[in-house]
């Protein structure tokens, strides 16, 4: 796939108007078993931050579409990324987050450490030739950036560097104590529409104005977006109203935002968007609110809530709005206003998001 993605290139430069993607690509549930193959088990999706796993046996189970990855910090410090099921019968191994010395399967007792060796199974020493070693947890490809925590279902994919680029060193200059972070809040929100839906009206800032009355009035100048895409890469960058702030947000193929964002009265912090899809017409608009450690709290969470009271409900409504209006309104396709010159205008980053949501079904049609 990213052999493919990868030769799409960004119009940074041109004005022009593009038809958009039709919208079957938002409707068709056969389309959206297409993406979950050749997009969601193939990309670097990210799940989280380390500080979420910050000791030995904190745990947490992440969705991936259909699948569950277990990630888990082991005793030795060490990241590790599971399939969600035991070796044995399949059964689903943990559920949510906590703190384990190790895990234990529910249905047969089958105990692993949080290395994913399996450590002993009911009756196993009565069968000739049982191998534990052989039934290790079966792994998942996992990788930090900025410390942000990403994993990949396919073993065959290339390591993030050679899809990314050092990407990692730019948010590291930006915000040099990003890996070292604790969890403020974890506000996850349903949309009732197709994830493209979602990444798409993150994609641009054109409806600012007429949408985020607070977002524009109080916190950021819209007049000051810059907006640009280069490989898999979206880089977002606007002026706050206080204190010579700047918002940086770097979105990583397919549905991933890492964020500094800018809060009146108390600085940038980071905070990790992820657009998980449900099916072809449902999603979770994910955030997660993070400060340095040993910083307060307080106002990240005062301004978290707030944020989710305006700009998250004002951006449910419209990816919603569009969802309605390709399912019942005589929406076939629409057209793309790219004008890079007036990023606050343009929808050339959507333009490009789509020749990589049509390249990366290529090998399906």
């Amino acid at each position: 796939m990213y052999d493919r993605l990868l030769k799409v290139e960004c119009d940074n430069q041109s004005v022009q108007i593009v038809p958009s993607l039709e919208s079957r690509y938002y409707t068709d549930p056969e389309i959206f078993e297409r993406e979950k193959v050749e997009i969601f088990q193939k990309s670097w999706i990210c799940v989280g931050h380390q500080c979420m796993v910050a000791t030995p046996g904190q745990y947490f189970v992440s969705r991936i579409v259909d699948k569950e990855v277990l990630i888990v910090r082991a005793k030795n410090g060490a990241l590790h990324a599971f399939h969600n099921s035991c070796r044995h019968r399949g059964h689903r191994l943990a559920i949510d987050s906590g703190t384990c010395n190790r895990f234990v399967c529910p249905y047969h007792a089958w105990t692993y450490d949080l290395d994913g060796q399996l450590l002993g199974a009911p009756n196993s020493r009565n069968v000739a030739d049982f191998d534990g070693s052989k039934f290790r947890l079966n792994p998942v490809r996992l990788e930090l950036l900025a410390g942000a925590i990403f994993v990949n279902l396919d073993d065959a994919a290339p390591d993030m560097v050679d899809v990314y680029g050092d990407v990692e060193s730019e948010i590291l200059v930006a915000k040099p104590g990003i890996s070292e972070q604790e969890l403020v809040i974890d506000n996850p929100h349903p949309h009732r529409c197709n994830w493209k839906a979602s990444v798409e009206n993150f994609s641009e800032c054109y409806h600012c104005g007429p949408v985020h009355k607070y977002l524009t009035s109080n916190v950021i100048d819209p007049t000051t977006y810059k907006l640009t895409a280069q490989g898999l890469i979206q880089r977002h960058q606007i002026e706050a109203y206080e204190n010579n702030m700047v918002q940086r947000i770097w979105h990583f193929w397919p549905n991933t935002a890492i964020g500094l964002y800018p809060i009146p009265g108390f600085g940038t912090t980071l905070c990790i968007r992820h657009m998980y899809p449900i099916d072809h017409k449902n999603s979770i608009y994910h955030y997660r609110w993070f400060v340095d450690q040993g910083s307060s709290h307080a106002p990240v969470a005062e301004y978290a809530e707030i944020h989710a009271k305006t700009t998250v409900v004002e951006d449910g409504q419209v990816a919603e709005g569009v969802q309605y209006g390709m399912e019942h309104c005589g929406y076939k396709q629409g057209y793309l206003l790219a004008d890079p010159n007036h990023a606050m205008s343009s929808e050339h980053v959507i333009v490009h998001f789509q020749a990589l949501v049509r390249a990366a079904l290529e090998a399906s049609e």
